[in-house]
Order: C-alpha cells, then sequence, then structure tokens
C-alpha cells in the first residue's frame, strides 16, 4: 500500500526508510486517497473555498470548515506544492487561517478574555507537527505561516552518509539490531580499558 501511494503521490525515492516520506505516508494514510479527489471536485463546484495555487501568498482559510476537510484541504496543497516544485518553481508561503475561541477568565478579581485555540487549529497543529513541518505563529492567535523555505526543505531534505547507514540498519531484524548494539559496547569498553 506504501509503495502506490508514493507512486499516486508522483514522489520519487530511492531510500526506503527516508523520513519525510514515512511522515508524508502516515499524514496522507489517514484518509482514502479518494478524498483528495473528492475535495477539488467539491471545489470545483463551488461547494468548498478553493485555493489558488497561482497567487505568490497561499492562504487556507480554515474557519467554517469541519477538522477532516480542513487537514485534507492542508494535505491537497501540500500535494500540489510538491508538484510545483517538481516543475522548478518557487514555492511561495502558505497562511493557514483558523478559529479561535474566546473565554471570560476571573483573575485577581479582575475579568480578562483569553483566546484559545478551537479544535481545527488543535488538529491542523498536530498533522504539521506529525509531518515534521515547523511554522510560526499558534493555533491559538488564529493564524499558521509555513514559509516556501521551509516547505522546499521538507520536502527535498539533505541526504548524509550517516541517514544512509541508518536506513541500512533499519533493514536489520530487531534481534540483529540488538545483537550489533550490545557488540559495539562490548568493542567500546575494550577499547577503553586499553587506552
Amino acid at each position: 500500500m506504501k509503495s502506490s501511494f508514493i507512486e499516486n503521490m508522483g514522489i520519487s525515492c530511492d531510500i526506503p526508510h527516508n523520513p519525510n516520506i514515512n511522515s508524508l505516508f502516515e499524514g496522507f494514510g489517514e484518509y482514502d486517497i479518494r478524498a483528495f479527489s473528492i475535495l477539488e471536485e467539491a471545489a470545483s463546484l463551488g461547494a468548498v473555498g478553493s485555493i489558488s495555487m497561482k497567487d505568490t501568498r497561499i492562504v487556507i482559510d480554515a474557519r467554517k470548515l469541519r477538522i477532516h476537510t480542513a487537514e485534507v484541504s492542508l494535505l491537497t496543497t501540500l500535494r500540489s506544492l510538491k508538484h510545483r516544485l517538481a516543475a522548478g518553481a518557487r514555492l511561495p508561503n502558505v497562511t493557514i487561517l483558523l478559529p479561535t475561541e474566546k473565554k471570560l477568565v476571573d483573575i485577581d478579581e479582575r475579568e480578562k478574555t483569553l483566546k484559545l485555540a478551537g479544535r481545527i487549529g488543535q488538529a491542523v497543529g498536530s498533522l504539521l507537527r506529525r509531518l515534521g513541518i515547523s511554522y510560526q505563529g499558534e493555533e491559538s492567535h488564529g493564524r499558521m505561516r509555513i514559509s516556501g523555505l521551509t516547505l522546499r526543505r521538507w520536502f527535498n531534505p539533505k541526504l548524509n552518509s550517516k541517514s544512509f547507514s541508518a536506513a541500512a540498519a533499519d533493514l536489520l531484524p530487531l534481534s540483529s539490531r540488538l545483537a550489533k548494539g550490545i557488540a559495539d559496547q562490548q568493542r567500546d569498553i575494550r577499547s577503553l580499558s586499553f587506552d
């Protein structure tokens, strides 16, 4: 299922344990692939607000959307931006507008109004954290911003020699990895005792 999903997304990846591919799959894996098509068709019919990818700044207005619709809308935008990056275009900043809730609190016999993050804001923030995408702003402020540079780095991570060796080590069964870890510890102890 993972390989067919990666093929459907149009992602080429030579490393099977690339952390961004796994987080991408985990984020998208919560939804049926047909959900993206349904959202795009609903946007073309005007039932859901559409997001223009031609602007220099992309704004996702999730204030009146349901939780799952907001998440799928964000994931669809990420998918479109991946295709845009593959075409060689510069990635714009993405701003996500979220609903907030106001609550009156009594502090030292004074009433103070606090802005709290709504459920949609919490869900979108959680999705971005699971995917490993850093953002500016907070859910409780009603606005989150993802820079184009952050997205470009997330789509094209730098691969170093450690990631290649870690990927090879992850292919070993658990018992072999434990045995290798014990052997490495014994080797380290022997080298310390003779120095």
